[in-house]
C-alpha cells in the first residue's frame, strides 16, 4: 500500500490503461460497428435533457468545453447499429478523448472532487446512453457510477442513479443486445439539449418498463445518504408478464441540503 502511494496517479493510470488497452482494441473489432443513415422504424425510448442547468457552479469556458464534448461523443455514436446478440462498447466506439481529436476541458469527477479535465462532461451522454439501454430491453454487461450524489433534483425527470460514469479505459459502459432485431443509436444536440433514442428495425414483440422502488434519504455518522432500487418489468404487447428484475441498486453520500431540496 506504501509503496503505491509512492507512485503518482497518473503513472498508476497509464499502466491500467497499458494493460486494457488490447481488450479494447479487440472489442473494436467484435463489438457494433456498423452504421445506419437514419432511426429505424420502432422507438424503443428516447428522452431529452439540457445541456446548461441553473445549479451549475462552473465557468462558461468549461461549460462549452462540456458541450463540445458531449457534441464529439454523440457524433461517434449516432447512427451505430448493433445486431441481435452482439455487445457494445462506450470505449471501443467512442475512444480516449484528447485534445488531438477536438476535446476540450470539461467538468468530471476525481476522488468526489470536481476538477476539469479532457473531454469532461461527456457523462451527459453515457448517463443518458444507460437510461434509454435499459429502457430498450438491453442486457447490461458492465456499469459504473459514482458514489456520491452531487446535485439535486431541480427539474430531473431520470430517478436517481439512473446513470453511467465512463473513464478511459477503465470504467467502461457495455451492453448487448438481447432483442431479435437490430437497434440503432441515434444522438444529436439541438438548443443546448442533448437529444437521444434508441429504435429498432422493427418492432421485437416486447415492451419494457423501468421504475424506482424503495427510494429514501437517510443520516449516519454526520452524513447524509440516498438509496433506492431500479427494476425492469418485460411484457408481450397485451400485457403479460415475462419477467421483473432487479437492474441496480444505488447507494451514494449526498453532498447537498435535503431539507432545502424537499422544500423545493
Amino acid at each position: 500500500m506504501e509503496i503505491r502511494r509512492l507512485v503518482p496517479f497518473g503513472l498508476r493510470v497509464l499502466a491500467v490503461r497499458l494493460r486494457r488497452e488490447p481488450e479494447i482494441a479487440l472489442l473494436r473489432r467484435t463489438c457494433a460497428r456498423g452504421r445506419s443513415e437514419g432511426p429505424f422504424s420502432h422507438v424503443l425510448a428516447e428522452h431529452v435533457s439540457p445541456l446548461r442547468r441553473k445549479t451549475t457552479t462552473y465557468g462558461e469556458k468549461i461549460q462549452i468545453g462540456k458541450e463540445r464534448n458531449a457534441s464529439l461523443v454523440s457524433k461517434a455514436l449516432d447512427g451505430l447499429v448493433i445486431e441481435p446478440y452482439q455487445l457494445f462498447s462506450y470505449h471501443a466506439t467512442v475512444g480516449k478523448a484528447t485534445r488531438r481529436r477536438g476535446f476540450l476541458l470539461g467538468p468530471e469527477m476525481h476522488m468526489g472532487k470536481l476538477v476539469f479535465g479532457v473531454g469532461g462532461g461527456a457523462c451527459s451522454v453515457s448517463n443518458m446512453l444507460y437510461w434509454l439501454a435499459i429502457q430498450s430491453g438491453m442486457k447490461i454487461t458492465e456499469r459504473h457510477r459514482h458514489g456520491l450524489d452531487l446535485f439535486p433534483d431541480h427539474g430531473r425527470t431520470v430517478p436517481f442513479a439512473c446513470g453511467a460514469t465512463v473513464f478511459y479505459n477503465q470504467s467502461d459502459l457495455r451492453f448487448e443486445n438481447p432483442l431479435p432485431v437490430p437497434v440503432v443509436l441515434s444522438f444529436k444536440i439541438d438548443n443546448d439539449a442533448l437529444i437521444g433514442m434508441i429504435s429498432a428495425e422493427r418492432d421485437p414483440g416486447f415492451r419494457f418498463q423501468v421504475t424506482e422502488r424503495n427510494h429514501r434519504f437517510w443520516s449516519e455518522a454526520g452524513k447524509t445518504f440516498r438509496e433506492n432500487r431500479i427494476l425492469r418489468r418485460v411484457t408481450l404487447p397485451d400485457g403479460t408478464l415475462i419477467l421483473e428484475e432487479e437492474l441496480a441498486h444505488n447507494r451514494a453520500q449526498v453532498l447537498y441540503d435535503v431539507e432545502t431540496e424537499e422544500a423545493l
